[in-house]
């Protein structure tokens, strides 16, 4: 079973999917932006669109097929929508996506391989327990006053008249 990655829309992904062809098998890759996610579990589909000689090719593919060989994420897309369906109508720069801060599986996977480095580190001494009147009688910073000649003066709200440049009409 292959691992499957969080994958989200907007991503940038690459699919390898096994064809046969015969007697022959082969793996084809399909480079996309992911546009949408579909389905729950076991029925879970997304559909990668990209741009193949100046015509938009889109492919579903199910989550967990048996003939998608690995799964690649090149960029993690910052996108607000679950729907891109918009990118059908645009070419170009226009389709590109803001990329996000996620990290991508790949560069996850050999952070969590890397074994952790131990630093020469002095033991703590331990705390020792202080009441409660210490605690609270710590030194406060003292606030400067700025004098009122450098202060910001707001400007008097005239309540109850509207505004200053609206007309007041009197029912008689």
């Amino acid at each position: 079973m292959v691992k499957i990655p969080d994958i989200k829309p907007g991503d940038l992904v690459k699919v390898y999917t096994k064809i046969k062809e015969g007697n022959k098998e082969r793996v084809t890759p399909f480079q996309g932006i992911v546009i949408q996610m579909r389905g729950k579990d076991l029925n879970k589909t997304f559909t990668v669109r990209k741009i193949s000689a100046g015509l938009g090719v889109e492919r579903i593919f199910p989550l967990h097929s048996p003939m998608i060989k690995k799964i690649e994420i090149k960029k993690k897309g910052k996108v607000r929508r679950a729907k891109l369906n918009y990118l059908r109508q645009r070419k170009g720069r226009k389709m590109k996506i803001k990329e996000s801060l996620r990290k991508p599986e790949k560069i996850e996977e050999q952070m969590s391989e890397k074994p952790e480095k131990k630093e020469n580190t002095v033991p703590e001494e331990p705390k020792t327990e202080k009441s409660e009147k210490q605690e609270k009688t710590k030194p406060e910073e003292k606030k400067q006053e700025i004098p009122e000649e450098q202060k910001i003066k707001k400007p008097k709200e005239n309540k109850g008249e509207g505004a200053p440049r609206q007309k007041t009409v009197e029912k008689t």
